[in-house]
């Protein structure tokens, strides 16, 4: 299935989104959804495959900036199709399209393929455009910050030592005061099995894996996420990592009113309770980086907020570099 181009005279430029769902029916109706009025403030050219394998050779020729796929898909499923796509283009923005994705595949795509937004069927039309007009905000702005970073570091200008603090905070919420204090401690020590979990995790990516590093952590506690709360209007967080069932308020609520206290705060959810509709909204609400299911072992605990910590460094770095990059009128538009 190919392209089509909406019938909208705009003097910007369609904005790229690609469509793969084996049901054709399903890929049309997307089609539809987003070339028909209300559109908001873009309008779009969306090319839709039924077969995943055509859709990542159409990649290796195409810029996407967003992309909506069905997760159960005979020939490849939505988790391996992200991932191969996201090898050919890291900057296309992840959405997720299922009527029959179960929570362990949810998770697994917010583990490893850093899904933006989890859209169930039958989709709402209202949220499915304002989910592809956030995506493509989403990415407007970390393409441009890494575009201005590159700008600026290619004048030989780096980033300050001081921009960004060295020791980061985590904040762990759990209405288990003892939970809480069990994350606290695997976050600050050391295990045996970290070098060979490392070292495998390494292989598998196949470039070095983000460690953590305990010298370089704060680790708060608190069992009342209201109090949670108030600790931000107080402490800039790297990371808070917060469990789902709490009385007053569960996790996912909290994250969410978390983000908007401190949006580049990596939100991560621990439970062994939440299901697929509370880690769905955690995932389009509150953005979680990561989740992790209870009991959780050690050394997998401390490579997922490594990685959350790694990927929120760069992005402040970028930020960071982008504004020294505008105060000195450098050009950033190209690559």
């Amino acid at each position: 299935m190919t392209a089509t181009v909406p019938p909208f005279a705009t003097s910007a430029p369609p904005h790229a989104v690609l469509v793969v769902d084996d049901e054709p029916g399903i890929v049309n109706a997307i089609r539809r959804e987003l070339s028909t009025p209300p559109l908001g403030r873009y309008r779009y050219a969306v090319e839709g495959f039924t077969d995943p394998a055509a859709a990542l050779q159409r990649a290796d020729e195409q810029e996407f900036e967003v992309v909506v796929t069905d997760y159960r898909m005979p020939a490849m499923d939505g988790l391996e199709f992200l991932k191969a796509l996201h090898a050919v283009q890291p900057d296309c923005v992840r959405v997720v399209l299922s009527g029959q994705t179960d929570m362990a595949a949810l998770v697994e795509m917010i583990n490893q393929t850093h899904i933006y937004r989890f859209i169930p069927k039958p989709w709402s039309s209202s949220f499915l455009k304002s989910t592809i007009m956030q995506a493509i905000d989403f990415r407007s702005v970390q393409v441009n910050n890494r575009r201005m970073a590159k700008a600026l570091r290619s004048e030989g200008i780096d980033l300050p030592l001081d921009a960004i603090n060295q020791v980061d905070q985590i904040l762990v919420v759990d209405d288990e005061i003892a939970v809480a204090h069990a994350v606290a401690r695997d976050l600050t020590r050391r295990s045996r099995l970290d070098d060979v979990f490392s070292a495998m995790r390494s292989e598998m990516l196949q470039h070095r894996a983000p460690e953590l590093d305990a010298n370089r952590v704060s680790v708060q506690v608190t069992d009342s996420p209201l109090h949670a709360l108030k600790m931000a209007d107080d402490m800039t967080f790297s990371c808070v990592i917060a469990d789902y069932q709490m009385p007053g308020m569960d996790g996912a609520r909290f994250l969410e009113a978390f983000a908007e206290k401190q949006p580049d705060t990596a939100c991560i959810m621990l439970s062994g309770a939440a299901n697929l509709d509370n880690i769905v909204f955690a995932l389009d609400m509150a953005h979680i980086h990561n989740f992790i299911a209870k009991p959780w072992t050690d050394y997998e605990l401390r490579a997922i907020v490594a990685q959350a910590l790694t990927r929120r460094r760069l992005d402040l770095e970028n930020q960071v570099l982008a504004r020294m990059c505008k105060a000195r009128n450098l050009d950033f538009t190209g690559d």
